[in-house]
């Protein structure tokens, strides 16, 4: 005999157990919401039942006919949430009610899912995204009939901390990613698990290159896997980029190829002998959509582990369906992408543009309000980091670039220089010395000077 996709005994079970018992109605409304409900009227008594209850009214069948005096069917919501209520044997099954409407409801998203993979396959669209989709409607699904707590005792948790802390004490454990620049990671303390970092930056600040010189560091010092996902730079350029950083090569020499000296030949030699078999991957390939980065990610973890991911950059990941606002879209990607990261337990780097309000202000410093399209991207972010290098001034072009943090939820604001070496396609330690300009003593975030 088939499973029905939905049980009325079992929804007017729970809807009778709150009427007769008011006392159930956190436990039950924890595990139930109107979505749950199959049958229309039971969704609309459910509802009505909460905005009751909300309002500091009695939840029974008379104020609660007073105040919605008819169903969506039509009928008197007094007569069908009365018999309801007599009908109801006793309160004492009332998990057991809930528990089977809340599978039920499972069940019929997991048909709705299989439908909506079935209607995209017969669809002009590859493949590979029919099915990223699917497994991220699977995904959608996978905690949904978990039994899990919805609150822990804090000594728990803590208790569970203490452990962390005794690893990483006894360097059994990391406390996070380091960056290899040591400023910056004085700046940012690590990279942290399940947390977004967005890198923002002018076009040609170079922010891609802090992005992959990150994932660099991370699988060179076999601190774990990397994986780059480059939207907008083709996986050819990525790996010369890689090969003039990683050899101190003048990059350019390597584009052209013909143009190389005989002193660049060991260097390169070198470069590809510690590059390679090191656990460093990219895809390129254009249009993806958050699912198909999900999928993707989570391929490469199973396969290989993961340590850190980076997406460059936000404004090219292609919408799920057709949108007219994208700014709508774009904010809930950087939600999936916070969820990402919490699923996957690994730091993301999230690289998104600047817009040009930055250049028109004196200093021409950004401020985290300068990430483009999306305030959204801002709000969700764990950590902003933006790449700041003057053009117009001697030491923007001798390369002395300023990483400004403006946002952090574990370490203080602030701000660090970095030397770019333009021709290497890299960033190194600054080596001069960095004076205190006006503006950060009126801040009162002033910088020592240092050398170093």
């Amino acid at each position: 005999m088939s499973r029905q996709l939905h049980s009325p005994e079992a929804e007017y079970g729970v809807l009778g157990a709150m009427m007769l018992d008011p006392s159930l109605f956190d436990d039950i409304t924890s595990r139930l919401s109107v979505e749950d409900f199959y049958e229309h009227d039971n969704a609309a008594l459910f509802d009505a039942i909460k905005d009751c209850h909300k309002a500091g009214e009695p939840i029974d069948p008379v104020t609660v006919g007073v105040n919605y005096p008819f169903m969506p069917s039509g009928e008197s919501t007094i007569a069908y949430a009365g018999l309801i209520a007599k009908e109801v044997p006793s309160t004492a099954n009332w998990k057991s009610y809930a528990k089977t409407v809340a599978e039920r409801a499972v069940l019929r998203r997991l048909v709705n899912a299989a439908d909506a993979v079935r209607d995209m396959a017969t669809e002009d669209a590859p493949v590979a995204d029919i099915i990223a989709r699917a497994q991220q409607a699977m995904a959608d699904l996978r905690d949904l009939n978990e039994d899990t707590p919805d609150y822990k005792r804090l000594d728990s948790i803590i208790t569970a901390n203490i452990e962390v802390i005794d690893e990483k004490f006894n360097r059994r454990a990391q406390a996070g990613l380091q960056t290899g620049l040591v400023d910056l990671d004085k700046m940012i303390k690590s990279l942290k698990p399940k947390t977004v970092t967005v890198v923002g930056g002018l076009p040609g600040s170079g922010k891609t290159t802090l992005a992959m010189q990150i994932c660099q560091h991370v699988a060179l010092n076999d601190h774990g896997t990397a994986l780059v996902f480059s939207l907008e730079m083709p996986e050819e350029e990525l790996g010369n980029r890689m090969l003039a950083s990683v050899g101190a090569i003048d990059f350019s020499r390597i584009d052209i190829g013909h143009t190389l000296e005989d002193e660049d030949w060991p260097r390169l030699t070198s470069a590809v002998n510690r590059i390679k078999g090191k656990p460093l991957f990219v895809c390129d390939k254009p249009g993806m959509t958050l699912s198909k980065i999900r999928s993707i990610a989570r391929k490469v973890q199973k396969e290989h582990g993961l340590a850190v991911l980076a997406i460059d950059y936000i404004g090219l990941i292609k919408s799920e369906e057709r949108v007219q606002n994208r700014t709508a879209e774009l904010a809930k990607i950087s939600t999936g992408i916070v969820s990402l990261a919490k699923e996957l337990n690994v730091p993301v780097i999230l690289l998104a543009q600047l817009n040009r309000e930055s250049t028109k202000r004196p200093g021409k410093k950004p401020i985290a309000s300068d990430l483009k399209d999306c305030g959204q991207i801002e709000a969700d972010a764990h950590m902003i980091l933006l790449v700041h290098r003057d053009h117009d001034t001697e030491a923007g072009q001798n390369g002395v670039t300023e990483i400004i943090m403006p946002k952090c939820r574990h370490a203080q604001v602030g701000s660090c220089l970095v030397q770019q070496q333009g021709k290497f396609l890299r960033f190194v330690n600054f080596a001069g010395t960095r004076e205190v300009s006006q503006e950060e003593v009126e801040m009162g975030r002033g910088f020592r000077k240092e050398r170093f």
